[in-house]
Order: structure tokens, then sequence, then C-alpha cells
């Protein structure tokens, strides 16, 4: 019996920053996804220069609104700056870390 492989996860990279200057823009990228999204979206920030509070907040909301579509949101290329900076907001688990 031949074994189903599991879909590819769809992705989405971000560029740029993600920091009180370009909220509004980088929403607007990601907005689109929240109606097109199945299964988990990968979310990777490995092109993204800076993360401040306001972009934290982004991620908080995109990944509030997918879950209350039943879709997980996996978030990759996490600088350790990033984790070490909002690990003690309780946010590890939204860059894949500890609980939140």
């Amino acid at each position: 019996m031949a074994r189903k492989s599991t879909p590819p996860l769809p992705s989405h990279a971000l560029e740029g920053d993600l920091d009180v200057f370009s909220i509004h823009l980088q929403w607007e990228r990601l907005l689109p996804l929240l109606g097109d999204a199945r299964g988990t979206l990968q979310l990777d920030l490995t092109a993204i220069s800076d993360l401040d509070l306001s972009g934290l907040q982004l991620l908080c909301v995109l990944e509030h609104d997918l879950k209350a579509k039943g879709i997980p949101l996996s978030i990759l290329g996490v600088k350790p700056e990033w984790q070490s900076r909002f690990a003690s907001l309780g946010l590890g688990a939204l860059f894949g870390g500890g609980p939140s």
C-alpha cells in the first residue's frame, strides 16, 4: 500500500523590519494569509532585521486570528536575541520555545 506523503506547510517570508515604522505595511502583506491559509502556516523571519514590541504585537494578533480558524502558526528564522529579549514576556511558545 502506498504511503501518503504529508503536504508541505504553506510558507510566507517577511523582509525588512517588524517595527513601529513598518508595521502597517507588514500587516497588509500578512492579511491575505488569514483567508488563504490551510494546515499550518509557516512564517519565515530570516530576512527581518529588527523586531520591536509593535512587530511582536503583530505576530501575536496573527497567531490569535489564525488560531480562531484552527490554523497553527509556526515561526521560523527567529534570532536568538529576540528569544532572550521577549522571553520575560512569556512568549516562548510564539517563537517555538517554552510555554507562553
